[in-house]
Order: structure tokens, then sequence, then C-alpha cells
């Protein structure tokens, strides 16, 4: 008898954007995902934070097939004990399809039925039964994120009608990573919820970080490349041969053989009930992360979906699980893909406090390279801390040989008016030498932290000299950001060839001399353009009563070509010694 029930398993069904080695997008389903694993280079569904979150998923499902495989992880930790974990990680590329694609294809077969979009009692990512007390039912477009974005809300309002299955399944990955904040539906089920409403609670946990990826040659390299491996080693002092990932599950595995589904009840609330509390008293407490499978698969919200057997038509979006930001100097950091930096406002003399990083929504290339670069103590008595899996690139000991030059890519949301829209995002991407943020690299990226620092700082004279443009033409002063800003985007792509051609055996004065004539010649064309376009009156200049001064075009010309060659001087130098 032929089951009629509709359903659409992500591991079986195509949903998932890749793009080949071949450079040529397509489908592939979850299993599909690692099975061509060597040759996919990338997730790339056009929308960065949309692939950031289907990578996390693709990344947990690749750290509990190992976890859950006893072969594989006896293995991962008596190499840890005999220091012989790279030799680990490079067996498990160079033998992909033999020593780890069993091992995922048996995590997936086992979990199978968790994976169904549109299962009528455990729906992928859902809760089955969600509602409100008046049965609302939103529009499909709630699960697009700039959905409240007043172009798009008028243009869903007449087009968009419904998603299909694949559309919907990448859609809820990124809502339940990257959700603004603000009011939800008030779920039936949930304490906190008054008045049929959710209050704020805060965006995803994705969207409050701010992600950096190693991306390596193919999809199976980068998999290896962002796994955490030192904390899957991380064993119970009081329990021997116990290990606190075993507890580490994602959404998909709560309900099997540990703990129960999740429901409208936040699971902080669950713990709360257990341990003998009244519901009706029950305040909004974070949900402390076992791990990072725990906290790649985060549910910021609960959602269920509706749909017409062949499509999805409608969406419930309520409050969900509030995630636990704040992490001691030593603490243990779940989050492989996440820096973290010291909060003087959370810290106290007695108690130092560090949060999740996000990037920074100016000069983000600038600034990210920046931050890879490891905070000195004597300037900085708490520097950042590198995401677990830059840490690792440094200290070199999971890096597979060969790999000596993956691509970092950098992923954030921009929030606005109280996290409640969304404004921009952040997609910035570069190429580095492994070398350079190695040991022997340190002296190599210090000169490149000098450089970035003039740069932003050279670009800055470029806003001032527009000011002094603006005021030999007889009006008021203003440094013009603009012209600042315009500049270091201009750099971005000189920068980006600059830095992937250094290593840490690189010669030092050489590079700097480069860098330095790159910038010297960019700014100095750009200044030249904006002398041609000052106008007339620039030109002639202007006499000011209150200073005595005389202001000309020419006088700011000089001015910010003398300030030029206090800040990168080398440039001046570069055609002598190169």
């Amino acid at each position: 008898m032929v089951d009629s029930k509709p359903s659409f398993n992500l591991v079986d069904e195509p949903w998932i954007m890749v793009r080949g080695i071949d450079a040529r997008n397509h489908e592939v389903s979850l299993r599909q995902l690692f099975t061509d694993a060597k040759n996919i280079e990338r997730i790339d569904s056009g929308s960065a934070v949309q692939s950031t979150a289907t990578f996390s998923l693709g990344l947990t499902v690749v750290v509990r097939s190992i976890v859950l495989d006893e072969g594989l992880f006896a293995g991962l930790i008596e190499a840890q004990e005999e220091e012989i974990t790279r030799e680990w990680v490079e067996n498990l590329l160079e033998n992909w399809e033999e020593a780890l694609l069993p091992a995922i294809s048996r995590y997936l077969n086992t979990y199978h039925h968790r994976f169904d979009l549109i299962h009528p009692e455990l729906p992928f990512m859902q809760v089955a039964d969600l509602h409100t007390d008046k049965g609302d039912i939103k529009p499909v477009s709630r699960l697009i994120l700039d959905s409240e974005s007043e172009y798009f809300s008028m243009r869903a309002e007449k087009t968009l009608r419904s998603l299909s299955f694949a559309e919907a399944a990448r859609a809820l990955i990124e809502v339940q990573a990257y959700d603004y904040s603000g009011i939800k539906s008030g779920a039936v089920g949930d304490p906190r919820v008054k008045g049929g409403k959710g209050y704020p609670l805060g965006v995803g946990w994705h969207g409050t970080t701010g992600k950096i990826i190693l991306h390596g040659r193919n999809f199976a390299e980068t998999l290896l490349l962002n796994i955490d491996y030192g904390q899957l080693g991380r064993e119970d002092s009081d329990n021997e041969g116990y290990y606190y990932t075993f507890d580490d599950l994602p959404v998909w595995e709560r309900g099997e053989e540990n703990g129960v589904p999740d429901s409208a009840l936040p699971r902080a609330a669950v713990l709360y009930e257990q341990d003998g509390g009244d519901l009706s008293k029950y305040k909004d407490d974070p949900q402390p992360m076992l791990g990072m499978c725990e906290v790649l698969t985060w549910q910021s919200r609960r959602i269920r979906l509706w749909h017409d057997g062949n499509e999805v038509t409608g969406v419930l979006i309520a409050n969900g699980d509030k995630w636990f930001d704040r992490y001691g100097p030593e603490s243990f950091k779940q989050d492989p893909l996440t820096a973290y930096r010291w909060s003087k406002n959370q810290s106290s003399k007695t108690s130092l406090v560090w949060m999740p990083k996000a990037h920074s929504p100016e000069r983000t290339l600038w600034r990210g390279v920046d931050a890879l670069i490891a905070g000195e103590p004597a300037k900085n008595t708490h520097p950042d801390q590198n995401a677990p899996n830059i840490q690792q690139l440094a200290n070199g000991k999971y890096l597979p040989q060969g790999i000596d030059h993956p691509r970092i890519q950098l992923v954030g949301v921009v929030y606005g008016n109280q996290s409640a829209v969304i404004e921009g995002y952040i997609d910035e991407e570069f190429g580095l030498d492994t070398s350079l943020i190695q040991e022997h690299g340190v002296e190599m990226m210090v000169m490149i932290k000098e450089q970035i620092s003039d740069t932003m700082e050279a670009a800055i004279s470029l806003g001032q000299y527009a000011g002094n443009l603006l005021r030999a033409a007889g009006k008021e002063y203003e440094f013009r950001a603009d012209a600042t800003e315009s500049a270091l985007h201009g750099l971005e792509s000189v920068f980006r060839t600059w830095l992937h051609s250094l290593s840490a055996d690189s010669d030092r004065e050489k590079a700097r001399r480069e860098w330095q004539a790159r910038v010297r010649s960019y700014l100095e064309s750009r200044a030249l353009e904006m002398l041609r376009n000052a106008g007339a009156k620039a030109i002639v200049g202007t006499h000011n009563a209150q200073d005595n001064q005389g202001y000309t075009a020419a006088i700011a010309y000089n001015s910010f070509r003398g300030r030029l060659r206090k800040l990168i001087p080398a440039a001046y130098d570069y055609s002598t010694k190169n």
C-alpha cells in the first residue's frame, strides 16, 4: 500500500543551492551535499546569511556523525592523546568516501524521519501543534528576513503567496539563525506570553555574532577546517571516558533517546518545571549551550509551516529559546565560527566577561583582517579571543597538508531600530596564507596591522582634503566621510591581492614599500581628480578674515600630499629600494 501522506525530506530532496568546483550552480539534497563534497566548492544560495545558516546545519551533521561513530570518535581521542590529530584529519580528507562518508550515511539514515519538512508530528525545526489562542496564520512572506522593509512588503503582498518546499526549507533555517527581534505571535503554552503577544528576546544566535568561515578548495575541506576538534575532546573530569560532546544534541535529535522534542514551552522552562517550579512564576531565563551542535542549530524561534501538499502557504513564528552569551576568560566557548570580545559594561572588578563579537558594518574587510591578529597584552589587558576555527588554523594541529591558502569569509547582519529590522548584510572574503597567523608569522602580521592602520589614516586625510577644498571655494569646512569611505572601498581589491601574495617568509620591508606605493598612487590620483573638479572659485581661493589666512585648492592639495608623506613614508623611496 502506498503512503499518500505528503512528504519533503531534506535528506533525499534537492533543496541546498551549491556552486560546484566547475563554477556551476545547482541544487542538491542533504545526502548529496556530502557524497559530492569534493566536487562542490561551497553552499551558495545567493544570500551569504542563508548559505551560512545552511552550512552550520551541514557542519553539525558531520560532527554528530563523527561523535556517534564509535571507531571514528575513538580514533580522534587516541590521535589527540598521541598528538597526531593532524594526521587523523588528513586521513578523513584523503579517504573521504571510505573513512567519513559511511558514518554520515548511517547518521542520516538514523535520523531520516526528523528531516521531513512537513512531517505531521515532528516537522523539521518546527513545532507541529504551534498555535495562538486566535488561530493566527501569517503570510508566507514572514519567512523572508527582509519582509519588514516597506518595499518588500508591497511587492510580497501582490506576488508572494507561497513558497516551494525547497525555498521554505532554506528560509526556515535562515530565520532560526538570523531572525530579527521585536514582538512575535504569542504561542499557547508559552508562559512568557502576555496579552497574546510574545515580547522581544533578541535576534537569532547567528545574528548576534559575526561568523567567520574558512573555505578550502572544496566543500569536504571546508567542513573539516571548521570543526572545533578540541571541543570534541573535552572529557568529564569526574567521569572518565565520558565526553561532554555526547550531550551536545542538535534540535532533530531531541526527543529520540534523550530529552523531549521542542514545544511552545522554552527548554529552560521545561527544566524549571521539572525542578518543581511554578510556570506561572517563570522568568525568561537563558538556556545554557552545551556545544557547537546545539548552538549552530539553536532554535531562537518556535515555527510552524502550513502547506497544501505542494507548497508552503502560511507560517507562524513565536519566541523560542533565549541564548546565553556571557563567558569568563577561560570558560568554554561553544561556537566554532565566532570570535569573542571583552565587555567592559558586563565586567566587574571581580568578574571579567567576554561576549560574541559581531563584525563592524563599516570597513568590514579592514577591521576583519585586523581582528585576526592577536591582541597585544601590553596595550590591551583584555584582548579579543579569536574564533576556535581560526585558533586551530594558527596552531596548525588540525590543518591537513596542502591547505595553505584558505579563503576567510566574514558574514553578519546589520540590525536597526532596536534590532527589530534588518538594515543590511555583511559579506567579505579574502585569501590568507596560513603561515601568517601561525607563530612564525607574527612579525609579518604586525606589519600588516600597521599598514591597515596607516591606510585608514591616509584615507581620512583624503576626507580632510575634500573638506579643505570646500573651504577654498568659500564654504564651511566639513570633513567628507564619503571621500574616506569611497577611497577605502576602492582600495579593497588591491588590498586583497597584496594580502594574498604574502607569507611569513616574505620580505617585510619590501612588502611595506609595495603596499604604501599602491596607496599613494591610488589616493593621489583621487586627489588630482577632486582638484580638477573643485571649480574655479576653489582654484582662485578665498581669504578668511577671522584667522587672516588664505585658502586655495593648491594649498589644500599640497597640505594633503605633505600629510600623506608622513603617514606612508615608505611609498616615497619605493623606486630606489625596490
